[in-house]
């Protein structure tokens, strides 16, 4: 017999098993009788037994309980057994986990929605507990929360932070006392820090793009803002007014200069942050984002406040720094730089501070000291937020030894791991330490100081410290904006004296090193006047002393004396020769500098002698400027040219040849072309052995440079000669060497640009290309070649031999002997099949522009007799399948003919039996490939060229109508084929062509069943889903444009009604050639013979309507508007009085629905309206308050709620606030009705339309004030709404002089503030007032 559920009830706790005590009373809870009896028993269960407070199925039957009893009675039994306690209790186990917390999480989330209930009042004052036991409460859950995320090893993308809610509900439905927020920092702070931190540092979190219904990062965005708003409210907020509070009053009453004081209360708040730090509860990570959240605790949207401010922040970053520092030390120098890194972003710190700071932690050390342990990038970080704590010249040559050190132990590492550490350090004390000192001594004007530091450094060796020579560039920016020209005298006449002087293995490398930084930065006239002595001097003394110096300073160091001798060369000589009136004063003094120690060391090191690269890289730095400067003066300047020049590979060429203009020079002819040789044979080799020749073009590049300034460039003609060379077939050559010849000539003229080449060189080169013969070579030589012919031709040379008949079709030839190989099915012979069309018309296009004269009449006549033998060849043959190269010839040529050509000369060129001959070779082709039917690439090249050839058919002679049919027929049946699986074979984008091709042939026939029009429009749909290019994309539409204008209007009608259906929403692509078959539309279209199936113009615009408020994806909705634009503006007979508040209330409810989400909708609805007032205005005249109803809604988007929670709203920008205006001042100020003609001089339409929609408009302000208190608007949005803003106060005094005032009246405060500031506004800037 079956026991009662009393019974079982009262049996529970005689099973032993506690899983299945637990299923029994599962089963039983199934009402509020048993439920209270349940939960009783679970209750007292929970508080005394661990064991099932631990497991997550005892939560669950805890909240079915919950879901079954009274609120009331729900209330006693929780009340009595303490709930927030057993919770609690709960959480004190080590071994939580995310399962157990989510199940207790479930039901306390289910106490607070119940508590939400008109009954739950006394369920709402059980969950309201004591502050203490809040804090208590929500710490211990934090702490719990932290435990299970390490045990999981999640991240802060896989934290459940729903789990979060119970704490924080606690928190928010406590009973509030007065030290509330001190047991807040006691209990919650630590965990609520830790949890912050991980969340700062995840991945996720950032200004990267969410994607739309990313509900985990809103969760987590949710989380991290009420974690702060916490630690805001309770812990920094209060502290900060404490401060404040205490530093006035000492203020008050001490009356004497700002003392120094802590803030009551916020070390000891933090004091529990630090306890966890030193016991390594938490990790020190934490205490920038607590930074972060006091700082935003504090306003400082202004100067002002930021000044205010300063004490609080200088005051939160010593407290925080203090929980770091254990023991005197610091525990973490990447924290510190991180806490630095957050100043910098949010406020700023004394140089006081910065300067203690850096001596405490930053480990700079005295000369003796280990620099390894240096913080660098904690120096960096300080030098970012104040680059004036090292002007201090005790601290700056601290910081200069530390450098110095840190450079010498990382020259004696030889390990590669630490070679790359050591690197991106070095690069990180020159770039942000080194360099914005620098400027910051240039700032505080005592550049001069930092030379000194400067000369002191590289006195211990400029070898050992490369980052002190990496400086003066850097320096040179700064030399004339910092120093005065009597300071720049003084240093440059000091460190020439010190160069002559201090003639030591030290001294003179650092002299060097410094006056040529000074001498680099000198740029104005003056200055160069003021010094130009002393750097002549200076120069000559290096000259007749350079023996000398490079017995001292050695081979390795010799590289300074070229630069200084590079820069003082450019600097003296040139203002030097001015001054001269004595040409041979210049010569000799140019012989004797060519004579000179120098020149010859440098030619000497230039010919060959071993030496390091820096030494060579700068003489022959040197001996370029030198030739320069010298070559009008000497004509011993292109031996020393090619000596600098020799021996370079192509991507050295663009940084050695300094002197453009030496490459205009014809004197270094000679030099020029052995330059050009030499790089061709470079380039060959790299044909040859396959390797990559993009590093080559920049040195090409740099001797073409030139070039297109002056088309008879000496590098030009160099280059024309090599490639026509190599383009040549010697005797002794091989056909595989001379197949790499021409490769490597073809490809390098294809980067010279055509118009860099003279109309002589470009016919030689044609005439070299053209003849170029292909037998043996592969596809991809072959479209090198023609593209070089086509790019040469973009300019007629009418004198070249491309442009016979013979020669021409002679490429053809070319490109026929490609099939007899191997590579029939490349990707290149497509490609050449484009270029050969291309080549075709360019040569037939420039021939037509002179088909007057008689020579140009005789080769067109060719032409046209070599396209009439290429035709009867094909119709008396096998077609034009095999024969692919002449039939694009032949269609280029046609088409040329066609499109330009005189009537008179047509009637020779194109007889109409040939173009017969050429339609029915085309047609009997095509039936031939429509019955193969296979799927090889072969067949579809040549089904791609023959239906690109009757789709360009010239309209000169015709087609019978049963051909045109049977033609039809054929390539429906070709679609039919490669729509169906039958063709799978085939790549998508062969396919895609085909049918592109048969949409343009079936485009230029006039479809009159109803079949083949289904399947016309379905053909073009299908190709717009396929993605194509943008080239292929425009011809289908191009295609389909011409097809509706061919057709006749029924057809037109019927593919409107196809692509526009009353019974379902049309596709994106259906609203594409929607738009094409909108604009081929006229009124005459409609007026057919009466049916009742025929629908008025008006129904269709209804339907679009319907199918922008239908849309579900952004394209179509966009797509639909701009069809809805079209018929606004263009097809009048389209609209009715009804048709444009159709158009009103869709454009409404739009706006209200997707605009909050969709932003860019917000332009296509002003563009409806900026139509609907330009060209429907009389309609709207009366339903003005439909237009008013639209403005509101629109309005709404431009202000962000300031206290909501919705982060899905993104307010709009300058941009949609442009748009906006100009539809205001359109509605306020008609320009149309301006000077409207017939018009009576009595009577202003303007001003009568602007009173009637000042009646109106009124209330589009009044919502705009009423929004300006509700939220804000982004920044400028405001400045660019201003035009419609006083366009709508110009038509509301138009209507009434007291309308302003008016509208006052009708506001409360806050919104009339806001219009009284805006029409102040209006009556200063923007009223009229007349001449």
């Amino acid at each position: 017999m079956e026991r009662s559920s009393l019974e079982r009830l009262k049996a529970l706790d005689t099973i032993l098993d506690l899983e299945s005590q637990l299923n029994e009373a599962q089963q039983l809870c199934t009402h509020s009788a048993r439920a209270d009896m349940v939960l009783r028993w679970l209750l007292e269960k929970l508080k005394q037994s661990a064991v099932i407070r631990n497991r997550a199925d005892s939560w669950d039957l805890l909240a079915v309980s919950l879901r079954l009893l009274p609120l009331e009675r729900l209330a006693i039994l929780l009340g009595t057994a303490d709930l927030v306690q057993i919770v609690q209790s709960t959480l004190h186990d080590e071994k939580v986990d995310f399962e157990l917390l989510g199940a207790v999480a479930s039901c306390l989330d289910l106490l607070f929605d119940l508590s939400n209930d008109g009954r739950g009042a006394a369920l709402k004052a059980l969950l309201g507990v004591d502050a203490t036991k809040a804090a208590t409460f929500s710490g211990t859950w934090l702490k719990a929360t932290l435990r299970a995320t390490a045990a999981n090893g999640s991240t802060s993308k896989t934290i459940p932070y729903a789990l979060l809610d119970p704490s924080m509900k606690i928190w928010a439905f406590r009973k509030q006392r007065g030290d509330e927020d001190e047991m807040f920092a006691e209990h919650c702070l630590v965990p609520a820090a830790a949890l912050l931190a991980m969340l700062a540092h995840s991945p996720s979190v950032g200004p990267t793009k969410r994607k739309r219904k990313d509900t985990d990062g809103d969760e987590e965005s949710d989380s991290r803002r009420r974690l702060e708003t916490l630690l805001a409210r309770h812990v920094f907020s209060p502290a900060r007014l404490s401060f404040f509070d205490t530093h006035e009053n000492q203020r008050q009453h001490a009356r004497k200069n700002h003392l120094k004081v802590t803030p009551t209360g916020l070390s000891d708040r933090l004091h529990p942050v630090k306890v966890a730090i030193a016991s390594d509860q938490v990790a020190p990570n934490s205490l920038p984002t607590l930074l972060d959240v006091a700082l935003r605790c504090a306003p400082a949207t202004n100067q002002r406040q930021r000044t205010k401010e300063r004490p609080w922040n200088e005051v939160v970053f010593a407290t925080l720094l203090d929980c770091l520092v254990q023991d005197g030390k610091l525990k973490d120098p990447k924290t510190l730089t991180a806490m630095l890194s957050v100043i910098g972003s949010r406020a700023s710190l004394s140089k006081d501070t910065l300067q203690n700071l850096v001596k405490s932690h930053a480990k700079l050390g005295d000369d003796s000291d280990n620099s390894s342990e240096t913080a660098w990038h904690l120096v960096a970080q300080a030098i970012a937020l104040d680059a004036n704590v090292f002007t201090n010249t005790e601290l700056a040559a601290r910081l200069f030894h530390a450098v110095s050190r840190a450079e010498e132990e990382a020259e004696g590492f030889r390990d590669s791991s630490r070679q790359l550490v050591d690197l991106d350090l070095s690069n990180l004390r020159r770039r942000d330490v080194l360099i914005p000192v620098m400027q910051a001594f240039a700032k505080s004007r005592s550049l001069s100081t930092f030379i000194d530091l400067w000369q002191q450094q590289l006195l211990r060796g400029v070898d050992k410290d490369r980052v002190w020579l990496q400086l003066g560039h850097s320096f040179s920016d700064l030399v004339e904006t910092s120093l005065t020209q009597e300071q720049i005298v003084e240093i440059v006449g000091r460190l020439r004296k010190s160069l002559s002087s201090d003639i030591t293995e030290m001294g003179l490398p650092a002299d060097t090193v410094l006056i040529q930084a000074v001498l680099a930065g000198i740029r104005s006239s003056d200055l160069l006047d003021a010094v130009h002595t002393d750097v002549e001097a200076l120069f000559d003394e290096l000259l007749t002393s350079f023996d000398h110096y490079d017995s001292i300073m050695g081979s390795r160091r010799l590289h300074h004396i070229w630069k200084l001798l590079t820069t003082a060369l450019s600097l003296w000589f040139p203002l030097w020769v001015a001054e001269q009136t004595n040409k041979e004063v210049v010569v000799e003094r140019a012989l004797s500098i060519l004579a000179s120690d120098a020149v010859i060391r440098a030619r000497s090191i230039l010919s060959g002698e071993q030496n390091t690269v820096d030494t060579v890289r700068n003489a022959r730095s040197f001996a370029l400027t030198l030739v320069g400067l010298l070559r009008p003066h000497s004509s011993r300047v292109p031996d020393m040219y090619t000596q600098a020049t020799k021996g370079l590979s192509a991507e050295q060429l663009s940084t050695s040849v300094r002197a453009p203009g030496l490459l205009q020079d014809g004197g270094l002819t000679d030099t020029h072309g052995w330059l050009v040789k030499e790089y061709f044979e470079e380039r060959l080799d790299e044909v040859e052995t396959g390797m990559d020749c993009t590093s080559c073009r920049d040195g090409q590049r740099a001797l073409v440079a030139s070039s297109t300034q002056r088309p008879q460039s000496t590098v030009t003609k160099a280059m024309v000669d090599a490639a026509l060379a190599y383009l040549e077939s010697p005797g002794k050559v091989n056909m595989e060497q001379n197949t790499y010849r021409a490769s490597a000539a073809v490809q390098q003229m294809l980067e010279v640009p055509a118009a860099a080449l003279s109309v002589g060189q470009r016919e030689h080169m044609l005439n070299a290309v053209a003849l170029l013969p292909l037998a043996g070579h592969g596809p991809e030589l072959a479209r090198m070649r023609l593209s070089l012919l086509v790019q040469l031709l973009e300019e007629p040379c009418l004198t070249a031999d491309v442009y016979s008949a013979a020669l021409l079709w002679q490429q053809a030839h070319f490109g026929s002997m490609l099939e007899r190989g191997k590579d029939i099915a490349s990707p290149a012979d497509g490609k050449i099949l484009d270029l050969l069309e291309c080549l075709a018309g360019r040569v037939v296009g420039h021939l037509l522009h002179h088909q007057s004269r008689n020579a140009g009449k005789a080769s067109l006549l060719a032409i046209a007799a070599e396209a009439e033998s290429t035709v009867d060849a094909a119709a008396n043959g096998n077609g034009f399948a095999h024969d692919l190269h002449r039939l694009c010839l032949v269609k280029a040529t046609f088409v040329q003919f066609d499109r330009h050509m005189r009537p008179e000369l047509l009637e020779q060129c194109m007889r109409v039996e040939v173009i017969e001959s050429y339609v029915n070779a085309l047609i009997r082709d095509v039936e031939t490939l429509a019955k193969e039917a296979k799927a090889d690439q072969e067949r579809q090249m040549a089904l791609v060229a023959i239906l690109s050839a009757l789709a360009n058919l010239p309209r000169r002679g015709g087609m019978a109508v049963d051909k045109k049919q049977s033609l039809v027929n054929t390539i429906f049946e070709i679609v039919r084929q490669h729509r169906t699986d039958s063709l799978a074979n085939i790549l998508a984008d062969s396919r895609s062509i085909v049918l592109l091709r048969c949409l343009e042939c079936l485009a230029r026939e006039k479809l009159t069943e109803p079949a083949h029009n289904d399947m016309f429009v379905q053909l073009a749909n299908s190709l717009l889903d396929q993605n194509l290019p943008p080239r292929e994309h425009a011809a289908v539409l191009s295609a389909f444009s011409t097809a509706c204008q061919s057709t006749d209007a029924s057809t037109r009608i019927e593919r409107l009604q196809v692509l526009l259906p009353g019974n379902r929403q049309p596709s994106g692509t259906s609203l594409l050639l929607l738009g094409v078959v909108l604009s081929t539309l006229s009124k005459e279209d409609f007026v057919v013979e009466p049916s009742g199936l025929q629908k008025p113009p008006q129904a269709f615009l209804h339907r679009l309507l319907g199918g922008i408020t239908q849309a579900g994806d952004l394209t179509s909705c966009r797509r639909a508007c701009e069809c809805l634009i079209l018929v606004l503006q263009s097809r009048p007979f389209m609209t009715n009085q009804h048709s444009v508040e159709a158009t009103l209330a869709c454009m409404n409810a739009l706006a209200a629905r997707r605009v909050s989400r969709e932003r860019i909708l917000f332009l296509d609805i002003c563009r409806v309206a900026t139509v609907l007032l330009q060209q429907h205005r009389s309609r709207l005249r009366e339903r003005l308050h439909m237009v008013v109803e639209l403005l509101q809604t629109l309005i709404n988007y431009f202000f962000r709620k300031t206290r909501s929670l919705d982060m899905t709203h993104k307010p709009l920008t300058t941009r949609h606030a442009r748009a906006m205006s100009r539809v205001l001042q359109l509605l306020c100020d008609p320009p149309q009705l301006r000077g409207k003609p017939g018009a009576s001089d009595l009577v202003d339409d303007a001003r009568k339309a602007q009173a009637h929609v000042g009646r109106y408009i009124q209330y589009v302000l009044h919502h705009y004030c009423s929004q300006v208190l509700k939220g804000a608007v982004g920044e400028g949005v405001r400045e660019a709404l201003v035009p419609g803003l006083w366009a709508m106060i110009e038509a509301m005094e138009i209507n009434n002089a007291d309308a302003v005032k008016s509208l006052s009246t009708a506001m409360n405060n806050g919104e009339r503030a806001v219009l009284r500031s805006l029409y102040d506004e209006y009556k200063t800037f923007g009223k009229w007032r007349g001449g």
